[in-house]
């Protein structure tokens, strides 16, 4: 079981529940919802730069990565699986690159959204 965490490229703000359903249908392998954005590419480079993606680590240290699965990245969006042991410190890095990307993030633990700083005063 992991923490999971989905950064999205909204263009306008959006539900709770319209995230969850963009975010099952990332889950389904759907990626056409979204607009590409270059905002997304800067975000995913931070991250990995910080947190490198599982395939990074050998099977030796693979303990150590964050991640309990690949990160799953398109043009509109990223979904990341985190290890619970490590979820306060990387989900809160996650959410602060994406308000820092304009970027919004969904957590479907709890259908939590988070709009980016661009649309918060839109919503």
């Amino acid at each position: 079981m992991s923490f999971d965490l989905a950064v999205l490229n909204i263009e306008h703000p959006i539900s709770s529940e319209e995230a969850a359903r963009i975010y099952g249908e990332l889950c389904n392998g759907n990626y056409e919802g979204l607009q590409p954005s270059e905002n997304i590419d800067a975000f995913y480079q931070e991250l990995i730069d910080k947190y490198p993606d599982i395939d990074s680590y050998s099977d030796d240290e693979v303990d150590e990565c964050p991640w309990s699965v690949e990160i799953d990245v398109s043009d509109g969006a990223v979904v990341m699986c985190m290890v619970w042991s490590r979820v306060e410190e990387v989900a809160i890095y996650v959410m602060q690159l994406a308000e820092k990307h304009d970027l919004a993030c969904f957590n479907p633990q709890d259908d939590t959204l988070y709009l980016p700083p661009s649309l918060k005063s839109a919503a």
